[in-house]
């Protein structure tokens, strides 16, 4: 599985994205960690790496996400409405 991980510095409310195999992407923000929180799930990749910002690695993500992600996996986003 190839996983690519990106940080748009805050410029936009979902500061970080994340892509599995060039087919799903993943969006975050910092402040999406509660319930209620914004986090997608997009099928198709048409992704705008400029706009996604610099490549990171997974343990440049914030101890948060980490710990979110290692404690729910993907099921802790949701699918974006089409």
């Amino acid at each position: 599985m190839a996983i690519l991980i990106y940080d748009n510095g805050g410029k936009t409310h979902d500061r970080y994205c994340v892509v599995l195999d060039n087919k799903a992407v993943y969006t975050m923000g910092m402040d999406d960690l509660g319930k209620d929180g914004i986090r997608y799930l997009c099928d198709a990749v048409d992704l705008d790496t400029e706009e996604a910002g610099r490549l990171i690695d997974f343990t440049d993500l914030p101890k948060e996400i980490m710990e979110m992600l290692a404690l729910k996996g993907m099921t802790w986003f949701r699918k974006e409405a089409a």
